[in-house]
């Protein structure tokens, strides 16, 4: 009998320590503009046809697992905080909406349609959270480029090395929207470079 009575108390016990015990699950972050980040329409509507395709990322930042740089040679990834989309996917997507808010083109493609103009393809050389000290930073490493389909030469290309402080620095929260504001600039500088060549076409680059 008094083995039974230990028993249940130990079963009682297991089930209130797994209880009051915290449990860590994943936390996904994604990509987005918020309210204040919002694109701003363009003057001109151009009247071509634009593709835009997957980015290539490197093969160290190539996966849903958020990198942490804490030295020049040293990466990890966190086990408990993922990107929701790949950031060959999720990159392009960026780029896609913000296209898509400014309504520069008169068509314009997530991914591969028949007989585009334009292509825009991009290489993100780094994208990762960077711990110095007490500070903590997001680095974000970018390069984009609008191809000519017809002749398939590069017509425009933007690159920029970029870091911002995260205020505040524990927050991975912060970083996923402080990635998105990079984004944001970033592809606003690509497409302003854009609008220019087009701009200085025949015709105002329209076909």
């Amino acid at each position: 009998m008094k083995y039974r009575f230990l028993y249940l108390f130990l079963l009682l016990s297991l089930v209130q320590f797994a209880c009051g015990k915290k449990i860590n699950t994943r936390r996904y972050y994604v990509l987005e503009c918020t309210k204040s980040q919002q694109a701003r329409p363009d003057t001109s509507l151009f009247n071509v046809k634009v593709d835009v395709r997957d980015f290539r990322v490197a093969r160290a930042f190539d996966q849903t697992r958020m990198a942490l740089r804490t030295n020049t040679n040293e990466l990890d990834y966190y086990f408990y905080h993922h990107w929701a989309v790949k950031p060959s996917l999720a990159v392009a997507d960026f780029v896609y909406d913000v296209i898509e808010a400014r309504n520069m083109f008169s068509g314009a493609m997530r991914g591969i349609s028949y007989a585009p103009d334009y292509i825009i393809e991009g290489d993100i050389k780094s994208l990762e959270r960077l711990q110095e000290d007490k500070m903590a930073f997001t680095h974000v490493h970018m390069a984009v480029e609008l191809i000519d389909a017809r002749t398939e030469m590069t017509v425009v290309q933007y690159e920029e090395d970029q870091r911002l402080a995260l205020e505040p620095a524990k927050s991975m929260n912060t970083y996923a929207d402080v990635t998105s504001q990079i984004l944001m600039h970033f592809t606003n500088k690509f497409l302003d470079q854009v609008h220019a060549h087009l701009e200085a076409q025949p015709a105002g680059g329209r076909r």
